[in-house]
């Protein structure tokens, strides 16, 4: 499957599948500066229900799709953190 393919939803792929929509669900779990290891905790081990299924990789595409569109940064120790904080 290419990046392409995964990267919006569309009629093969849902929206919780697609990392455009997984971007959106990890921009609502930073109500507070996190590491990538506790948002990978917090999506794999089911904490924050989410329909889709994520692996790591896309967990950091999504993140990275989040800072290409300006809307977190990270801090000096490693935090990703929301803009609108």
């Amino acid at each position: 499957m290419s990046i392409q393919t995964i990267l919006l939803p569309h009629k093969h792929v849902r929206f919780s599948d697609s990392i455009v929509g997984l971007a959106g669900h990890l921009r609502g779990l930073l109500t507070e500066p996190r590491t990538v290891d506790e948002l990978w905790s917090l999506v794999d081990g089911k904490m924050i229900p989410w329909p889709g299924s994520v692996s790591f990789t896309n967990l950091v595409l999504a993140i990275d799709i989040l800072f290409a569109i300006d809307q977190v940064e990270l801090t000096t120790d490693s935090r990703v953190v929301n803009k609108e904080q």
